[in-house]
């Protein structure tokens, strides 16, 4: 899958790690709170066939489950993470977020289930509403890293009612999308609603997550790890 863009590449940056943010190393991020605590799954929908815990990380390879999603609904929301993939054949990682809740954890339902999907760390979208999903196009505001293999700190701010995303990669803000009918919440072809966020395993390869923080509601169009 090849990201879309409205907009051409207006900036060229080099990525570093982005610095914590608090002197609080449980709680780096100021208004998050961490929703993966790296022991368990506590608070996560994860089939074991496919998602397991390995040095503090979720990691999804194999089995019957593409998503590892949170029990809780997200409408407005920020959320940071860090991750990395093991590619095969072009996969990627990738954020699932305002699609319907899966009813089988086993085998949880992506196509046509209104997600819409952020891919780190080089910026890609992509749209799993109905009747076929595609590409999402969005406005790319920097070059996103292409080396997924490696560890990058995400940070998605999302926003329902405006139907709003952007998104930075290791302290950069690399993406920003405008949803065409955010107040839309019944028709299944164009809504976006309040659901759970999912961590993407895709394709072939092993898909790894931790450090996983959320702040429902943000107060601050602001992206905190942007310097």
């Amino acid at each position: 899958m090849k990201p879309a863009s409205l907009m051409p590449l207006v900036a060229l940056v080099s990525f570093v790690a982005t610095p914590s943010l608090s002197a609080d190393p449980a709680n780096p991020y100021p208004g998050c709170t961490r929703i993966f605590n790296g022991k368990d799954f506590d608070g996560w929908v994860a089939e074991p066939s496919t998602w397991s815990i390995v040095d503090g990380a979720m990691r999804g390879v194999g089995g019957t489950s593409r998503l590892a999603y949170t029990k809780a609904d997200y409408g407005s929301f920020r959320l940071i993470f860090t991750s990395r993939m093991d590619p095969v054949n072009n996969d990627h990682p990738g954020i699932l977020f305002w699609g319907d809740r899966p009813e089988d954890p086993a085998k949880p339902k992506i196509d046509n289930a209104g997600w819409l999907q952020f891919m780190p760390p080089f910026g890609g979208m992509w749209n799993y509403h109905p009747p076929q999903h595609c590409n999402l196009l969005h406005q790319d505001l920097a070059k996103g890293p292409r080396d997924s293999e490696k560890w990058h700190v995400t940070e998605m701010l999302c926003n329902l009612e405006k139907g709003t995303l952007r998104a930075a990669v290791d302290g950069v803000e690399i993406v920003r999308y405008q949803h065409p009918t955010p107040a839309e919440r019944k028709d299944p072809e164009t809504r976006i609603i309040a659901g759970p966020i999912g961590m993407f395993r895709h394709g072939g390869g092993a898909s790894e997550y931790k450090e996983i923080y959320v702040e429902a509601d943000p107060k601050e169009d602001k992206l905190i790890t942007v310097k």
